[in-house]
């Protein structure tokens, strides 16, 4: 079946190599212990279905309904699979699923090493939410990637950073290039248990004001591009924010975080909306 996808839609060649090349990023940064992290991918464009679709695996019940994302196909991490396996092995490790004409099921259609009992990753409820609010705001992105990145989640315990005003005042504060490319800042959704539709609801309320990253408190965090290197990128940059506001810290100061003045000289550089 891999070589028949590779071979029928190479644009899907490319996003699989993508993915696992991001996968041994997650895991050689420490971003994802053991099976940490989870991503999924809209490649409802880059197959036309017909062969793939044929597939006769069971449908399996979705615990709410996706209208919006009716007949769409993911991409996605496999649930318990670990990052670092999905770089050596994506078949095996990620799947390819059809969601139903109801939105309130889906199909495996590919991957998931054939296995019956290969589900795709427990945040897939979270990742679904995620990918109805990009076909209504933004359908160009098509990637949503949660991962733990060790610096954010640190930042995220501190006590004079709990609300979204002051994380997001550091992080552009401290390295420009988070006000470049980051320019909405991140959304920040307090700790709720993973998995669940209340933290699912809350990241797409964040991503509504935010934009592209959304930090789980004490958890890790969710970005979205049109790109799964894109999106990595993303996390990247802040995460070496919030390394430098640590590394600071633990020297035994504050940083001397850039002025207003030069956030708006970035702006105007820039050409930055926000």
């Amino acid at each position: 079946m891999a070589i028949d996808l590779v071979n029928k839609y190479p644009a899907m060649a490319a996003w699989l190599e993508r993915c696992a090349e991001v996968a041994a990023y997650l895991w050689e940064r420490g971003w994802a212990e053991r099976n940490a992290g989870n991503l999924s991918v809209d490649v409802s464009d880059l197959i036309d279905g017909g062969e793939i679709d044929s597939s006769t695996a069971e449908a399996r019940p979705l615990p709410f309904a996706y209208p919006r994302l009716a007949s769409r196909r993911f991409l996605v991490t496999g649930t318990g699979r670990r990052f670092r396996d999905v770089c050596r092995d994506t078949q095996r490790n990620m799947c390819i699923l059809r969601m139903s004409a109801g939105g309130d099921s889906y199909r495996i259609i590919w991957g998931g090493d054939g296995t019956p009992d290969f589900k795709p990753t427990s945040e897939f409820p979270s990742h679904l939410r995620v990918h109805e609010y990009l076909r209504e705001s933004s359908p160009h992105r098509n990637v949503v990637l949660h991962t733990h990145p060790t610096e954010l989640i640190a930042l995220s315990h501190l006590p004079d950073l709990q609300e979204e005003e002051p994380i997001n005042r550091a992080l552009c504060g401290v390295h420009p290039e988070v006000k470049v490319f980051i320019p909405r800042g991140v959304g920040l959704v307090r700790y709720m248990i993973p998995g669940t539709e209340a933290l699912a609801l809350a990241t797409v309320a964040a991503f509504r004001k935010r934009h592209v990253v959304t930090l789980w408190q004490k958890h890790g965090c969710v970005a979205v591009g049109r790109d799964v290197t894109e999106t990595f990128d993303l996390i990247d940059i802040l995460n070496k924010a919030a390394r430098i506001i640590l590394l600071c810290k633990a020297a035994g100061g504050d940083p001397q975080y850039l002025t207003v003045e030069q956030l708006e000289e970035l702006k105007d550089a820039f050409g930055l909306k926000a």
